[in-house]
């Protein structure tokens, strides 16, 4: 079991101590990612090695590379696509999925010609284990000028599972000034592609979901479960989950009921992590003009989830991340507001039975927008912490070890 270990600070020079302080037991791991980088995803490989992708602008290029991680370290990166018509956003970033051993897919969000705010989900197929790559088209056909995003892949039994927001549904007139205020009917969507780039079981599965926020995919033992931020007709904005049955997407059920009323997008969706049937979410909720982070595990594959527990102390910014240990203990993180006007990304150790270890302090980042997502997952030379550093002359992709913070 891991747990929390004693903590004295110190400040690296360089480029790290511009990123502010750090712990002395994490240790720096030299990224692949290099200048003018961004949108850090995680995911594995068959190996269980982890593959983490990101964003890389070149003049008026934007190009997604990729990287694995080993205990040789970082392969070189490859890269997967590239683009100079691409939808880049902070929150809405692209992702790089193995499914098999040959066969890995890819998506990023591609302009629509003719729709000030229109993009849609582009996919891009490997079946040499991510060495090359091509167009796999869209899981979506509706051809409408409208937003596709927030996509979600998992590995299904040899297909690629697909997930998106899918805004074929909402209205065709958009206020310039604030181009979500005039939408109705956010839908979330999912489908399934196999390696040959044909697509399956197009489905809906909540037809009024929250604009833009995350969505978060995992496969159980017994089927995928997807868990994101649902929206009510009096726009209430709570955390709620489905999982596929085969024959249907099933009815959303809540993670935990918050009560949020918020009359627009709080771009903060849910983290959620998977081993066989245990499940564990994590998610943001302003409810109540308070600014919480809460975390909930199921034992039946996403089906019900336990009462919620409050994770965070002080101000909080959201954008949560978290991985489950394999004896169902995990690490939670998410960005913390300081008082002086910064931030940090902190994580908090629980226990299998929910036993909470102190706030770590990871590491110092700006609060805006372009400081983006922090993502977390398990290496074989430990557990390592992704961000977007902003306090270069360019933005940067970084990588810390952090698990001596916890002790074994």
């Amino acid at each position: 079991m891991h747990r929390a270990a004693k903590i004295t600070w110190v400040c690296w020079i360089g480029l790290i101590l511009l990123s502010g302080c750090v712990d002395d037991s994490a240790t720096r791991l030299n990224s692949p990612a290099g200048a003018n980088t961004s949108s850090p995803n995680a995911s594995v490989n068959h190996k269980g090695q982890p593959v983490l992708s990101w964003q890389r602008e070149e003049q008026d290029t934007t190009i997604l590379e990729y990287s694995v991680l080993s205990q040789q370290g970082w392969s070189e990166p490859i890269e997967v696509a590239r683009g100079t018509d691409w939808f880049v956003n902070w929150a809405d970033i692209p992702a790089v999925q193995p499914v098999t051993d040959s066969f890995w897919a890819a998506h990023y969000l591609q302009r629509t010609p003719g729709g000030t705010y229109a993009y849609d989900v582009r996919l891009r197929l490997s079946n040499d284990g991510g060495k090359n790559w091509r167009d796999a088209g869209s899981p979506h056909q509706d051809g409408t000028l409208t937003e596709h995003g927030f996509v979600s892949l998992y590995a299904n039994a040899g297909r690629l599972g697909v997930v998106w927001l899918d805004g074929r549904e909402t209205s065709a007139s958009v206020d310039a000034a604030n181009h979500h205020a005039g939408h109705g009917g956010m839908t979330l969507r999912a489908a399934f592609m196999d390696a040959q780039g044909q697509f399956s079981d197009r489905e809906q599965v909540d037809r009024l979901v929250c604009d833009c926020c995350q969505t978060a995919a995992v496969m159980t033992l017994d089927s995928p479960l997807v868990v994101y931020r649902d929206r009510t007709k009096s726009e209430q904005r709570d955390i709620v989950s489905s999982h596929w049955l085969q024959d249907g997407w099933s009815q959303p059920k809540p993670v935990g009921v918050d009560g949020w009323q918020i009359n627009g997008c709080p771009v903060n969706g849910p983290a959620l992590a998977a081993r066989q049937n245990a499940v564990a979410a994590l998610w943001y909720s302003g409810a109540n003009g308070q600014s919480q982070i809460f975390f909930s595990r199921s034992a039946d594959g996403g089906v019900s989830f336990d009462r919620k527990l409050k994770i965070n102390k002080g101000r909080a910014l959201g954008r949560v991340t978290l991985l489950m240990y394999p004896d169902r203990s995990a690490l939670l993180a998410w960005m913390r507001e300081n008082t002086s006007g910064t931030a940090h990304i902190v994580g908090r150790f629980i226990s299998s039975n929910n036993e909470l270890g102190p706030i770590l302090e990871f590491v110092q980042v700006s609060p805006k927008r372009a400081s983006g997502f922090p993502k977390l997952f398990l290496s074989d030379v430990g557990t390592v912490l992704a961000w977007t550093d902003q306090s270069d002359v360019a933005p940067r992709v970084r990588t810390l070890i952090v698990d001596e913070l916890l002790s074994k």
